[in-house]
């Protein structure tokens, strides 16, 4: 039996870090072929947003790789007599029948695994195969992608040059433990097309060149600068992280850069989230596949959807379960917890951020108290801003010179040196707030909601 490569999965199987460390996702491939700073946001500084076609191949790829199958060493001859096909991009279950084993040459049966992990020595790439269809030594890597297929002009359909290195890679992986493979197939989810790719030698030395390339990049100190007013941009996920026409404009104020015609706005994602709130006493919180159930004396009250949420909150003594935790933490939902009067304790979150360069940053800036400074002040400014704004818009009669001295101390706060200076103006401007802060409550009777006296 083919053997799982070091470092497949979470890299559990590897001997030892070192050759961890050696191996490149072909993903990363790809995506170093699609768009240089792509890769480098994604892979060396771990940035990641989902939009919908990211979350659509997510739901493509967690049907494909619900199982995972061994891949029998390549063979001229196969003795089994028959073999299943493929249930994804190709037709129903069937049985192939072989033949008799008199019969002077044996017809090969196709064998299909699917997320099988194997990887290269030679290029130092690891790569999950989707599915592989293997009749004797030939084998055949087949790549599930969500979109549609290229048309060429000629009307033919082709695949994209991202996925045809991909593709390559995955068959110089298949190459290097022991199959012959000539050719690649992608399967569209979208279409319901396959897309054959030859494996060529000049595919092979493109793929060699982008493996390298994401070698370097890897080693590189900062990221590439963005493609120049490429329609890739606008549908790309990280779009409002790369900011590529923003930076391509201050690249060619300091001449680095050709000049930028204009800057195409990114779409605003809706944010249709709701926080989960339970006060109750005596709750109980479990998860049912997607569901958050809330039970209370045994009996289920309420079920949220896992992806209608953005936080739960619970007060005083409310039961959560371990499983419900995990599906918490794997959504990057954070679980927030408070006494029975609102007390908070803590709070329950996945390791998030997971760009070291900009943590070491951040630590750098707290080292340094001219920086420091510099971030404080604009904090401290901001909310003395704000408190001024506040009593103008709320306050019954908001006396002129209160106004007056919140926004002296608003101009005396950007002139600080020193923090112990900047942290006596904020204590000032908040003492001065909340003694008139009565003056922006309600008159009247008390009303029903505590809430609405605001």
């Amino acid at each position: 039996m083919i053997q799982q490569a070091p470092g497949a999965g979470d890299y559990e199987s590897a001997k030892d870090t070192e050759q961890e460390d050696r191996y490149l996702p072909a993903r990363m491939i790809n995506e170093v072929v699609y768009c240089p700073r792509l890769f480098y946001l994604m892979h060396v500084e771990g940035q990641f947003e989902h939009n919908a076609e990211t979350t659509d191949g997510e739901g493509v790829h967690r049907r494909v790789d619900a199982r995972t199958d061994a891949l029998a060493a390549p063979e001229s001859e196969q003795q089994s007599a028959s073999s299943d096909q493929p249930e994804l991009g190709d037709d129903p279950p069937s049985k192939v029948d072989v033949g008799s084993s008199t019969t002077a040459a044996k017809e090969a049966v196709t064998i299909h695994a699917r997320s099988v992990t194997l990887a290269s020595d030679t290029l130092g790439v690891i790569a999950k195969l989707d599915l592989i269809e293997a009749k004797g030594e030939q084998a055949t890597p087949v790549d599930y992608k969500r979109g549609r297929p290229r048309r060429a002009a000629d009307g033919t359909l082709e695949a994209w040059h991202p996925e045809r290195v991909q593709l390559c890679l995955q068959a110089i992986v298949l190459r290097e433990n022991g199959f012959k493979c000539d050719e690649g197939v992608l399967y569209f989810n979208l279409t319901r097309q396959r897309v054959t790719v030859a494996i060529d030698d000049e595919l092979i030395e493109r793929t060699r060149k982008a493996v390298a390339l994401a070698r370097k990049l890897s080693d590189a100190a900062s990221a590439p600068a963005p493609l120049v007013d490429s329609p890739k941009c606008p549908k790309c996920s990280l779009v409002a992280i790369c900011l590529p026409d923003e930076t391509n404009r201050c690249r060619a104020r300091s001449g680095q850069g050709p000049e930028v015609a204009q800057i195409r706005l990114p779409t605003t994602p809706r944010d249709d989230l709701r926080p989960l709130y339970l006060n109750t006493q005596g709750l109980v919180v479990g998860r049912k596949s997607e569901l958050l159930q809330v039970k209370e004396q045994g009996k289920v009250i309420q079920e949220v959807r896992l992806r209608e949420i953005n936080q739960v909150n619970l007060f005083g003594n409310i039961q959560l379960s371990t499983q419900a935790m995990q599906a918490l933490l794997e959504l990057q939902i954070p679980l927030v917890l408070h006494s029975h009067h609102g007390y908070f304790y803590g709070m329950l979150q996945g390791t998030g951020l997971k760009n070291i360069l900009l943590r070491r940053e951040q630590f750098r800036l707290a080292d340094d108290p001219a920086r420091s400074l510099q971030i404080a002040k604009a904090l401290v400014i901001g909310k003395i801003r704000n408190q001024r704004v506040m009593l103008m818009r709320n306050h019954v009669s908001p006396p002129g010179e209160v106004l007056v001295e919140l926004k002296r101390l608003a101009h005396k706060a950007n002139r600080v040196e020193r923090a112990e200076s900047l942290l006596g103006i904020e204590g000032t401007a908040a003492r001065i707030y909340f003694q008139h802060f009565a003056g922006m409550l309600k008159p009247g009777s008390e009303p029903l909601d505590p809430g609405a006296a605001l």
